[in-house]
């Protein structure tokens, strides 16, 4: 037994696992009750000890809700505030993306005098949604989308190709976050092989992502295949870019949310903001 127990720990211990800790806590009582010894009566066999070492579980940690946890920031975090700043933000984010890094500490009345943190500062704290949107929009800005379209049959660019191209890159979205191009395109066109195009990404209906998608058209037929020797379309530079009347636009974070807006005037909204 013993030996089994030192190679569970040794490859536990090697440099392909990663141990997650996470502290939880467990409420249990005996599945069966112990039952006393009577009084004269000699004490019961050990092998029926493990007949009473049966357990249920009363209540533990994820049946109950966390409320938020207030935090002082000791440096700049994006999305959240800059240092010395007061933000309220999920027990679970907290831990993981505050504490543990040493970004942030407890708001407690000891912090507060410590960093002379005024009532007023704690009053108008802030509450920011959760870093997932600040990262996964720098992610989109960096990423080109490469959108499948077919060179056999007719086409015209719509949501959903955007959506499935997207999906295949890692990235799950409804259709109503997708912003399509000013222009409509369709095809089949050789002129439209490996072209760039802009179309635009809302996220939480607050932050604008300007996105960069490429076409490469398919085709059943071996001698109607496309290809563009020495493109790597997962790149890009400025003269590709100025080729197809494009330029670099960075993301936009909205004042106002974006719900309930149509397309069109989402559409100008982005212009007034780039404008």
């Amino acid at each position: 037994m013993r030996g089994l127990w030192l190679r569970i720990l040794s490859g536990l211990a090697s440099p392909g696992v990663a141990l997650l800790l996470r502290r939880s806590t467990w409420v249990l009582k005996h599945a069966l009750p112990l039952p006393a010894t009577p009084t004269g009566m000699s004490q019961r066999p050990p092998w029926e000890k493990k007949i009473f070492q049966c357990y249920e579980v009363v209540e533990h940690d994820d049946e109950h809700v966390l409320p938020p946890v207030l935090l002082i920031l000791l440096c700049d975090v994006e999305g959240f505030g800059r240092a010395f700043d007061v933000i309220e933000v999920p027990s679970d984010v907290a831990h993981s993306e505050f504490l543990l890094p040493k970004k942030a500490v407890y708001a407690s009345e000891f912090n507060q005098r410590l960093y002379n943190i005024s009532p007023e500062k704690m009053a108008a704290k802030g509450s920011r949604q959760l870093t997932f949107q600040y990262r996964t929009s720098r992610k989109l800005h960096s990423l080109i989308v490469i959108v499948n379209m077919s060179f056999d049959i007719p086409w015209k660019l719509e949501k959903w190709h955007l959506q499935v191209s997207l999906r295949k890159q890692g990235f799950i979205m409804d259709e109503s976050c997708i912003l399509l191009p000013r222009e409509t395109i369709s095809g089949p066109s050789v002129d439209l092989e490996a072209k760039l195009f802009r179309f635009y990404v809302v996220i939480n209906n607050r932050i604008v992502v300007p996105m960069l998608g490429r076409l490469q058209q398919l085709s059943t037929v071996s001698s109607k295949r496309l290809l563009v020797p020495g493109l790597d379309p997962l790149r890009t530079d400025d003269e590709e870019m100025r080729i197809s009347g494009l330029k670099r636009e960075n993301i936009i974070e909205c004042d106002a949310s974006l719900e309930g807006m149509s397309d069109s005037e989402r559409m100008r909204l982005i212009d007034s903001k780039l404008s």
